[in-house]
């Protein structure tokens, strides 16, 4: 029973041995393709894949291993080996067993050495043939499951960094890291869908204006107002300090304390009859010493504190023209810079609100963790109809008003070939204004809106993908 301890303990050992190396080999590949990589995210993802294929290895074994009635059946016979009530149809039992797992035995010579008298060495020795066919059975079985799913683990694995080093090409134009693509399950994407995402990506990668763009929204901030709003309180302070040092001289006192000796004491030392005096001032704790102390003071600081705006940066709704007239590269400048924002927006945990508009208005707000289907069929989306941005508007303002997205900046991505802006609206967005809200405008072609949305929109570029981006005020 022991020595067939020690095979479980030994198969065990080898098993243990190549799980090992599979969860080497899974680390290699990956750090050996991503050799500076600086996202614990995905460095945890690593070893939940790693666990997760521990697991289910474990499982299959355990669920799938064809020897395992077989060892039941061992067990049982290893538990009787010292039973001496036993007869011929028992040692036969255990025979017919060994042959189940092993079809190459002689059952001639086993069958004759049951004739003998001595069936209790029979039974011993066939009981350890079996044992050692099961071992050896079971340990190759075992082991080629290993491999074999370790194999596919690996390619599995190689397809996962093949997947990674595009997502993390795309985060790096994204300038986001590599974490925040697979957070927002990207990774769970067809191939279509991820060249398809990669495609808009390389559009951003050439047209660095949509950067620009970027940076100017979701900034809670104005500088100007910032600096002419910006309250100064003085604040007081009070805290006792203790200085431990111990540099302030408060007295004299008798000891041998060398270092703190008063210059007189020392003085002795100069003239050899008063040394045999200094030394019995020493041995006696008779000579004068500095007595020292630490001590409190109470400081008063004065402080300037600044009260007023906080920089920062705050939650965007995005509202995109999807009528016809935005066909074509109009359509390619609008669906670029709409995922930059987004994607830029996540990765900063800022909320995002996408409304595309046309004759009617349909809205989404984005999570770091959903939305990543929408986000692609807007991107597969054909545009048509007509254009209703006053519908898109009155939208944003509503959502304005709600806790998420108080503080937001307002885009519109449009060529603005639309009728001129309703007074009520641009009341609407004014008080929107005046709370901070900023609204900003991109008109997609060769010319500027007209007068009436000058009145609405804070800051207002021009994208023309022949001369780039244009600054109007």
């Amino acid at each position: 029973m022991r020595q067939f301890k020690n095979i479980l303990e030994n198969i065990n050992n080898i098993t243990k041995k190549e799980i090992k190396k599979t969860e080497e080999m899974a680390r290699g590949v990956f750090y050996g393709s991503f050799k500076n990589i600086d996202d614990k995210r995905l460095e945890d993802e690593l070893e939940i894949k790693i666990s997760k294929w521990k697991k289910e290895l474990k499982e299959y074994i355990e669920n799938n291993n064809p020897y395992q009635n077989n060892k039941i059946e061992l067990d049982i016979a290893f538990k009787k080996i010292k039973n001496k009530n036993f007869n011929k149809n028992e040692i036969i039992n255990y025979l017919n067993s060994f042959k189940e797992i092993d079809k190459n035995i002689d059952s001639n010579f086993w069958t004759d050495r049951i004739n003998d008298k001595n069936l209790n060495i029979i039974k011993k020795n066939i009981i350890s043939s079996w044992e050692k066919s099961y071992n050896d059975k079971n340990n190759n079985w075992t082991l080629n499951i290993i491999k074999s799913r370790r194999d596919k683990f690996i390619v599995d694995m190689e397809s996962w960094i093949k997947l990674l080093k595009k997502l993390k090409y795309m985060s790096n134009i994204l300038r986001i890291k590599t974490g925040v693509l697979w957070d927002f399950r990207v990774g769970e994407l067809s191939e279509e869908d991820i060249s398809l995402l990669k495609r808009w990506i390389d559009f951003i990668n050439d047209y660095k204006d949509i950067e620009k763009i970027c940076e100017s929204l979701g900034r809670r901030v104005d500088i100007e107002n910032a600096i002419n709003n910006i309250e100064f309180k003085d604040s007081y302070n009070y805290s006792n300090k203790k200085i431990t040092s111990k540099d302030e001289i408060v007295g004299i006192y008798f000891s041998k304390d060398i270092e703190n000796i008063v210059p007189e004491e020392l003085s002795l030392l100069c003239d050899k009859d008063f040394e045999k005096l200094f030394k019995l001032k020493y041995i006696e704790n008779r000579l004068m010493c500095f007595d020292k102390d630490s001590y409190i003071f109470n400081e008063k600081e004065k402080q300037k504190i600044k009260a007023g705006y906080i920089d920062g940066k705050g939650p965007v709704i995005i509202c995109i023209d999807t009528s016809g007239s935005m066909k074509g590269i109009n359509e390619y400048i609008a669906k670029a810079t709409m995922l930059k924002i987004v994607m830029q927006a996540l990765s900063e945990n800022r909320n995002i609100y996408l409304i595309n508009f046309s004759v009617e208005i349909y809205s989404y707000k984005f999570s770091k963790y959903d939305g990543l289907n929408e986000l692609i069929n807007f991107l597969k989306l054909s545009y048509h109809g007509g254009s209703d941005i006053y519908k898109a508007l009155d939208e944003s303002n509503r959502i304005m008003n709600t806790d998420d997205f108080r503080n937001a900046d307002v885009l519109v991505l449009s060529d603005f070939m639309m009728e001129d802006m309703p007074y009520n609206l641009i009341d609407l967005c004014e008080k929107q204004k005046s709370k901070g809200n900023k609204f900003f405008a991109v008109s997609i072609g060769k010319f500027p809106f007209g007068y009436s949305y000058r009145k609405v929109f804070n800051k207002h570029w021009i994208f023309d993908i022949d001369s780039g981006l244009k600054n109007i005020y």
